[in-house]
């Protein structure tokens, strides 16, 4: 299971405002954030993640503002939210996390693991999640073509 937060929402909001206004037209985030009705604030932080990571470039001087660092077709889904996300959420048994027991714990060391009823289920959850966003780019995101996992 996946949950995701305002951070990469907005985040993916954000870089579709970018990619329909086209790619190398640089876009303020003044722009982004009227457009979006999102904070500038929120969006500095969020476009200083992006940046780092390369998937965009600012431009300085009038007219500045940021493009993509690569073609939006190159850019997955994943790729964004793993730089926005601080971790995946995901069940206790199915990621190191505190577990039923209070410890981490990890599918090795559930003490359920063989008989747990649920565990398939957010298995498949997780997967179906983390395969959607791996075969989408932000290309497919921004003219709604979207492909299931």
């Amino acid at each position: 299971m996946l949950i995701i937060s305002t951070r990469s929402r907005y985040g993916l909001r954000a870089l579709v405002e970018i990619v329909r206004c086209g790619e190398n037209k640089p876009l303020a985030l003044s722009e982004i954030a009227a457009a979006e009705e999102v904070s500038t604030r929120y969006l500095e932080q969020i476009f200083g993640r992006l940046r780092t990571s390369g998937i965009v470039r600012g431009r300085r001087g009038p007219g500045g503002g940021y493009v993509l660092a690569r073609p939006p077709s190159q850019i997955t889904l994943l790729e964004i939210v793993q730089v926005l996300e601080t971790g995946v959420v995901t069940p206790s048994c199915l990621a190191d996390a505190p577990g039923c027991d209070g410890p981490p714990m990890t599918m090795e060391t559930c003490k359920r693991k063989a008989r747990c009823v649920t565990r398939k289920l957010w298995a498949t959850l997780r997967d179906s999640c983390f395969r959607i966003l791996e075969k989408n780019t932000l290309e497919d995101l921004a003219w709604d073509r979207l492909r299931e996992g």
